[in-house]
């Protein structure tokens, strides 16, 4: 198949005699390596697209970012956004009308286009905010952000809107009519107009609103202050920083008298004291003065926690945890306290075996001798002893060079070996397509076609992962743009905003979906390449992973469309590619050093691997507790007139073990507790989904297209189309956790997290 938009064609790999014309650039698997790995070799393939596109009739010109003509400048962004809003107000007086049953029949799917039409707006601006190195597009961005989403708000609570859907999914003829999928995105949309407390009373209603708006002002408040420390100092004698590092000292400020040193509590040198004072008594000092917060963020904290508490009840929930999970994989706290319960015991074995060896460590410092037991190892050791004794540890075992090993991991190297991976598993390449003028929002954007064997382009992936000034330090993946099936009556000024597939397997059109990968990846001085660290390697695995689902997730409504699935399920595709970016077997068929190509030596590999890996369950169990304490701080306690956070922070922290925290109120900085509210645990579930996943269809051979096409078919194409369960279900071949019940989530618990 050919691009139409590009004039790429896909590699000799997947070339077929229905496209044979030649093509003027050199479209060869190793391509993709050097257009991250040679400026030059980029900008001569930029200089050349003029000639591809020339082939298929496509002129030169500016053009929009993501080639859309409206987002030329701010003001165009403005007026894209104006004008979606208008379209939006359009569908909506039609949806409002009084319906016949052919306009019932057609009705969910105009509320998804209605639904894509803001959230083309409102995913860009998002985008953009975060992105675009122009001040002047981030502000319109957050312009056009605010309004769009205050206009959406508008429709949740649109009461006719409401009775229109619920008529269509509880009229049998009506309602047989539909497809599967339209049933599905219309009980999605029913839920959120439910969950938006749309069947109330007035009095309901208000109290409703009122509390949700606090709530989101408490929450903003809280998160703006988790960086807040309890002193801005911890004053530790002169006499206790004896053995300290004497440079380290020299950092450190002292009082007037010179009697007491004064660590701050934030920046390097707190933790800094952590690694290197043989004195417990003062990293215990140091450690709760960096772990604890004011008594004021705690009480905004249990303030939004008692509001949500209330807004449950205003909702006739037990708690706002119930509330949360109701549409999601878990679907009640007691499933998922069952999950953890079960999760943690798993862990909690593993990690008491990895903590043995710097308890081993601490007991020679003591002058003891005697074998510890799983619990005393648990019990021995405290939060403020990690630190120091890993220091010593890795003084003694670490011998492998991070530096040597990146050598063998270009960024380029990575991408191609991730073009090669999805080759065999799932018949689809990476090609390297030049930008049109315009297109994109940096000189450092490269864009990739995504092209199936069998379908051609099914979709884009803008990749901006070079460092560059102001960009956000975090990786991010955004879908700017959904795939979603293209109505025989869309007008052609619509469909000239986006970039447009046809499957030739059905000949139907469909629109593209259309990703951005955002990492901060550095440069190397000399170079001129970006050297990865494995980690690094892994994060850029994990956000393809997502995709992979947002490509093959391809569905006919956006609501259902890739990534828009349950929350708690959404991860388990870009954590399950952890799992390949992990395996020696994947890591060796595209690892080669930068200047000599051979290939990365396995024992270097799996040394630095095992390093890498060092007290990664005790990681997996400290992830277990929060997820507790999340479910713990979202139940029903909040309620109680006794209700005080630290003291059930402590007490869970005493219960659980490994590295127990009963000194500090950390809860205060556990900014999460805002933004997962009751789902913390989500991340964990697709953990030890995935681990089964790769265990029951990769760990043999992970390069299989047999398992491959398994796990694309019976778990990406759906999207958000199908219960996650019931596709967790088929994957794994296990059709009793099919009801995702109690019994499901406790089998998922069942897991050692190997990832």
């Amino acid at each position: 198949m050919v691009n139409r938009l590009s004039g790429v064609k896909p590699t000799t790999a997947f070339t077929s005699s229905k496209s044979p014309q030649s093509d003027p650039i050199d479209y060869s698997n190793d391509t993709i390596r050097k257009v991250f790995d040679d400026d030059v070799f980029w900008h001569n393939f930029q200089k050349s697209k003029s000639t591809a596109w020339s082939m298929v009739g496509l002129e030169q010109k500016e053009t929009g970012l993501f080639r859309n003509p409206y987002l030329t400048s701010p003001s165009g962004l403005r007026k894209f956004s104006h004008d979606s809003s208008r379209k939006a107000q359009q569908i909506l007086s039609e949806l409002v009308a009084p319906q016949t049953d052919e306009g019932l029949k057609k009705y969910i799917a105009t509320l998804d286009r209605l639904s894509d039409i803001l959230c083309r707006v409102i995913d860009l601006a998002e985008f953009i905010r975060v992105a675009h190195p122009s001040r002047a597009m981030v502000t319109a961005a957050q312009e056009c952000h605010e309004e769009m989403f205050e206009f959406m708000n508008i429709l949740n609570t649109n009461i006719h809107l409401y009775e229109n859907l619920h008529k269509v999914l509880n009229t049998e003829r009506i309602r047989s009519a539909l497809t599967d999928e339209e049933v599905q995105v219309g009980e999605i949309l029913l839920a959120d107009f439910l969950k938006s407390g749309i069947t109330m009373d007035d009095e309901t209603r208000n109290d409703f609103i009122n509390i949700s708006q606090r709530i989101a002002v408490l929450g903003q408040h809280f998160a703006n202050g988790v960086g807040e420390p309890e002193s801005d100092h911890t004053l530790i004698p002169a006499a206790d920083m004896k053995g300290t590092d004497t440079h380290l000292l020299s950092q450190i400020p002292m009082d007037i008298r010179r009697r007491n040193y004064k660590i701050p509590t934030q920046g390097f040198l707190a933790h800094a004291v952590l690694r290197s004072s043989p004195n417990e008594s003062v990293r215990k000092r140091v450690w709760i003065g960096l772990h604890s917060t004011s008594k004021s963020q705690v009480a905004v904290l249990e303030d939004m926690l008692r509001h949500r508490g209330i807004l449950a009840r205003v909702l006739g929930r037990d708690s706002y945890s119930s509330y949360q999970l109701e549409e999601k994989m878990a679907k009640k706290p007691t499933h998922v306290l069952d999950f953890l319960k079960k999760l943690a015991q798993e862990t909690k074995k593993h990690a008491c075996g990895e903590l043995r060896s710097l308890a081993t460590l601490k007991q020679r410092q003591l002058g003891q001798h005697h074998e510890l037991s799983d619990e005393e190892v648990a019990e021995f050791l405290k939060p403020w002893d990690r630190d120091y004794f890993s220091t010593i540890y890795f003084a003694s075992q670490r011998t492998s060079n991070q530096e040597q090993l990146s050598s063998y991991f270009s960024l380029g190297s990575v991408m191609q070996g991730l073009s090669n991976l999805f080759s065999k598993i799932y018949g689809i390449q990476l090609v390297p397509a030049p930008l049109l003028a315009g297109e994109s929002w940096s000189n450092d954007v490269r864009r990739l076609d995504v092209v199936s064997e069998n379908e051609g382009l099914i979709g884009v992936v803008y990749c901006d992962l070079f460092q560059r000034g102001g960009k956000t330090p975090n990786p991010a993946h955004f879908t700017v743009c959904c795939s979603r099936k293209i109505y025989a009556d869309e007008a052609p000024e619509d469909l000239a905003l986006i970039q447009k597939g046809t499957s030739p397997l059905t000949n139907e059109q469909f629109q593209l979906p259309v990703i951005s990968l955002v990492c901060n990846f550095e440069r190397h001085g000399g170079i001129g390449k970006c050297l990865l660290t494995l980690n690094e390697v892994e994060t850029i695995f994990h956000e393809m992973g997502h995709a992979m689902h947002s490509m093959l997730g391809r569905t006919a409504l956006h609501n259902t469309s890739g990534t828009r699935c349950a929350t708690d399920f959404v991860e388990l595709p870009s954590i399950l590619m952890e799992h390949f970016a992990k395996d020696a077997r994947v890591i060796q068929s595209f690892a080669r050093h930068y200047l000599t190509d051979e290939p990365i030596p396995l024992p270097l590999l799996t040394k630095f691997q095992e390093e890498s890996q060092f007290l990664m369950h005790s990681e997996s169990y400290s992830q277990i507790k929060m997820a507790l304490l999340d479910q713990l701080l979202h139940s029903d306690a909040v309620l109680s007139e006794q209700f005080d956070s630290t003291t059930l922070y402590h007490s869970l922290e005493s219960k659980l073990r490994v590295f127990a925290d009963t000194e500090s109120n950390w809860q205060g900085k556990f900014g999460h507790l805002f933004g997962y509210g009751g789902s913390y645990y989500s991340y964990l579930l697709d953990r030890a989904i995935a681990s089964k996943v790769w265990d029951h269809l990769f760990a043999e051979n992970p390069l299989s297209r047999e398992n491959g096409e398994k796990f694309k078919n019976r778990v990406l194409k759906w999207g958000g189309s199908r219960d996650p369960w019931l596709c967790v279900a088929d994957v794994l071949d296990t059709p009793q956790i099919s009801k995702g019940d109690d019994a499901a989530m406790k089998l998922i618990g069942e897991t050692n997290l190997s990832v």
